[in-house]
């Protein structure tokens, strides 16, 4: 038995490494270990009262910040049955889709991009002044800038509050932005051609798992009610039941072994399940395997541009004295749960809060614990009769790379154990 192990996996958030176990010249066995460093955010909160809860598990992510902080405020709020007003949701829209915006640049810009120019890293492009390159840290910062403006700052937003939100921005900086955003959406066409060149791929196999996602249709769902994977649709507060999550020997993250399993959650997923969010392309996006993921986040992208105007007109012609949150509630004890789609698929904060308002239990499940498994079972399905060791090592992180997996906002376990590290090392550094 020949063990090729991919450490570290280069350009993806957090640590990670994939293990690929060759029995008599063949791909047998593929382990995506998931690494991380113990984070604990779910014990952190327990004992705490409810409403410290959000500020703490934005913290999560950088990146996904304001994903982690609105769905755990969805979820809050389900409990003590808050109903936001409508300019509150507007705005946290917006502060979810500029999440959405900027993170999508990063990963195909910043780690997809220099895949299909044939370079190891960004630094390279941008010293070759690549304008693509360029445009896309300028598309990154504007989404950015949606950030600070919906969400008071751009990393570990302050705007959003318990029944709303502190404040609506000023028409000045609302103005600003639609401007800037014009310029993206004359411009998003030409950029995004490069990411729909079926031969910068590598050849792919069928995208393995059950799409996954809230219960979309037009836009992203802020309510959380459903989860949807396919044909069928359940309550969000059966997601245990659902993914069926378990702890892994060879990984610090849970993975998702539902009898409906394995799930696909992330942009192609929504692509695949939601009406009003179709990949438009020329080529159908499953003859580019799990690299069609890449297609439906440019793809969500133009469509972002267009949802993003339609809210910035809604702040323009909104009634600014209208209340900007709900009479808060008292928190007397329940269960509350929420799903939201981050930018790499479907998010679920849930939790249990007793009479005092203490939380007694957290659950936090994400996208990419929930494509661990399926991770896997990608590469052994596209690679299953390649023999080349140097190639077999490059298209394995290149599939995982696909998924954008965020590893830090995947732990929430952690098992210590010895093991030796034995076999063929195909290391990988960053640059």
């Amino acid at each position: 038995m020949t063990r090729l192990v991919v450490d570290p996996l280069t350009r993806v958030e957090g640590h990670g490494r994939v293990e690929l176990l060759l029995k008599e010249g063949r791909l047998h066995e593929v382990k995506v270990r998931l690494l991380e460093s113990p984070r604990l955010f779910e014990s952190l909160v327990v004992g705490r009262r409810y409403d410290e809860v959000p500020d703490l598990v934005c913290r999560i992510c950088a990146i996904c910040s304001a994903a982690h902080k609105l769905t755990s405020l969805q979820a809050l709020e389900k409990l003590m049955a808050i109903r936001i007003p409508t300019i509150a949701a507007v705005l946290r829209e917006l502060l979810l889709l500029g999440g959405h915006l900027q993170s999508h640049a990063l990963h195909l810009f910043c780690l997809i991009l220099p895949d299909l120019c044939g370079t190891p890293d960004l630094l390279v492009l941008l010293q070759r002044k690549e304008p693509l390159a360029e445009a896309g840290l300028k598309l990154k910062a504007f989404g950015n800038r949606i950030q600070e403006i919906a969400g008071g700052r751009v990393v570990h937003p302050v705007n959003p509050v318990f029944g709303g939100v502190a404040y609506i921005p000023d028409k000045q900086l609302i103005d600003g932005l639609s401007e800037e955003l014009r310029h993206w959406q004359a411009c998003w066409p030409d950029l995004c051609q490069q990411f729909l060149q079926l031969s910068n791929y590598p050849e792919a196999s069928p995208v393995i798992g059950n799409p996954l996602a809230t219960g979309l249709q037009e836009a992203f769902s802020l309510n959380g009610e459903s989860l949807d994977y396919g044909e069928e649709q359940v309550d969000s507060s059966d997601y245990a039941q659902l993914l069926g999550e378990r702890c892994r020997a060879d990984s610090h993250a849970k993975d998702s072994n539902g009898q409906a399993g394995p799930f696909l959650t992330g942009a192609l997923a929504r692509a695949t399940l939601a009406a009003g969010r179709k990949l438009r392309f020329d080529m159908p996006a499953e003859t580019f395997g799990i690299h069609g993921n890449n297609l439906a986040q440019a793809s969500e992208i133009g469509w972002t541009l267009l949802r993003i105007g339609q809210l910035l007109e809604t702040l323009r012609q909104a009634d600014r004295s209208e209340p900007l949150r709900a009479t808060l509630k008292q928190a007397n004890g329940g269960v509350g749960t929420a799903a939201t789609e981050a930018p790499r698929g479907l998010l679920i904060h849930h939790y249990v809060v007793d009479e005092w308002g203490k939380v007694v239990a957290a659950d936090i499940v994400t996208p990419t614990a929930i494509n661990q498994r399926v991770m896997a079972a990608q590469i052994m399905a596209d690679l299953a009769n390649e023999k080349d060791h140097e190639r077999l090592c490059k298209v394995a992180e290149r599939i995982v790379r696909a998924y954008d997996p965020c590893i830090s906002c995947a732990v929430h376990l952690v098992k210590v154990e010895n093991s030796s590290e034995k076999g063929l090392s195909c290391q990988k550094r960053s640059k």
